[in-house]
């Protein structure tokens, strides 16, 4: 008898036709949270669903939820997904595998008349790239309450939007409950990183994230004219800010291959071509398997922040945010994955999470899994993100099986 597996043309069919919506000139993806695009991909995902005889609903932060009904509806559901909001620029698969593979898991278990004891429901989790709308991860933070719902829909864009005026502009508003049980939770995602590539290895088993730790630096100089100041009266704090840059792209080379750091995010006023600017913000973010480590990195960056400041005389404000702590995914279900895989004949490899997924906000709500394919080169959140069809495949039916185990074990 033939082993149970998703189509994987489907598969890779709906990968690429909801790769149009925002569609990119190199192959890429634009489709920040709660966009117009947005919007007309979630009702794209909405059709699927229905199509799929799936029970659609929507909660009050904007998450979509397709429900497979089980053989006891009182048991609480397994989730399986991760998001269709991209980066700007951004990929095809960071997210939507997870949810477009959830989604084929449950026509697969359909065509096959496969019943299960626990309802199955695929979520699409808002804004969890955070590039529109802080912070990141937001739908699923609010759902397990690690966020405040009033909160989240106080958030507001750099024009001035909040998520709930966006919310309303594209009719995702809804009103399905939050914080109800949930039996486990799993995500199947691109790794965005090599380190599957390098080892050969098909199926990635992540037994959870890394420490990761951002801050807002804001270095306070004085407007002039760009060219007729003379350089001895200059407080540029934008040249202060190129020096603190480059000590932080430093640092995180001092720390490589196991700890990263670097700055991705650079404001200035007035930021005109003739103009000193008076005030430069950027953003730094950093990972580190080591919680000591991590802190020592930190603290090497307030000290050159310091030295910078005393030495040009600009003012240097470091306000960082609370760490992400790293975060274990369930045992169990780490096994349940690699065992599956073992199974199916296809390599594994226990690796943690160095980015931020929506599993880490479902771990301590309930039992989370993860599972990583392989990407291009560990190239993401760029318009070159790429995956082969058969690694979205293995990793797709490893997932069906794992869905199909935890939905449907005694208990």
């Amino acid at each position: 008898m033939p082993r149970l597996a998703i189509d994987p043309d489907r598969l890779w069919s709906d990968t690429l036709t909801l790769a149009q919506i925002g569609a990119l000139p190199a192959g890429g993806c634009d489709r920040l949270a709660l966009t117009e695009a947005d919007g007309a991909a979630r009702s794209l995902l909405r059709y699927w669903f229905e199509q799929a005889g799936l029970a659609v609903s929507i909660d009050p932060i904007g998450n979509i939820f397709g429900r497979r009904e089980g053989t006891e509806p009182g048991l609480a559901p397994v989730f399986v997904g991760s998001h269709i909001d991209t980066q700007s620029p951004g990929g095809k698969f960071d997210g939507v595998l997870g949810v477009l593979a959830g989604l084929e898991c449950l026509r697969t278990l359909d065509r096959a008349g496969i019943a299960t004891r626990h309802p199955i429901e695929v979520v699409n989790w808002t804004n969890e790239e955070g590039a529109r709308f802080a912070p990141g991860l937001m739908g699923s933070a609010v759902f397990t309450g690690q966020l405040d719902l009033a909160t989240a829909h106080a958030s507001r864009d750099p024009a001035g939007i909040s998520v709930a005026q966006a919310l309303a502009q594209i009719r995702q508003l809804g009103d399905a409950p939050m914080g109800r049980p949930v039996d486990s939770y799993f995500e199947l995602h691109i790794e965005q990183g090599d380190r599957l590539q390098q080892a050969g290895r098909t199926i990635g088993v992540v037994e959870g994230s890394e420490h990761n730790c951002f801050a807002d630096v804001t270095c306070l100089g004085d407007n002039a004219h760009a060219q007729a100041t003379p350089m001895g009266q200059r407080r540029n704090p934008l040249a202060a800010a190129a020096e603190l840059i480059t000590a932080i792209e430093a640092i995180g080379h001092r720390n490589a291959p196991v700890g990263s750091m670097g700055v991705a995010s650079l404001r200035l006023w007035p930021n005109n071509r003739i103009n000193i600017p008076h005030r430069v913000v950027f953003t730094y973010s950093g990972t580190h398997p080591d919680s000591v480590a991590m802190g020592a990195m930190r603290r090497e960056i307030t000290a050159a922040a310091a030295e910078i400041s005393r030495r040009t005389g600009i003012a240097i404000e470091v306000e960082a945010s609370p760490d992400r702590p790293a975060v274990d995914f369930d045992p169990g279900l780490a096994d349940l994955v690699e065992g599956i895989a073992g199974e199916q004949g296809f390599s594994t490899m226990r690796l943690r999470s160095r980015a931020g997924h929506d599993a880490i906000r479902m771990a301590p709500w309930c039992p989370t899994q993860m599972i990583f394919i392989p990407c291009k080169d560990g190239i993401s959140h760029s318009e070159y993100e790429d995956c082969r069809q058969d690694d979205a495949a293995a990793g797709s039916n490893v997932l069906l099986h794992a869905l199909l185990a935890r939905a449907n074990r005694a208990g």
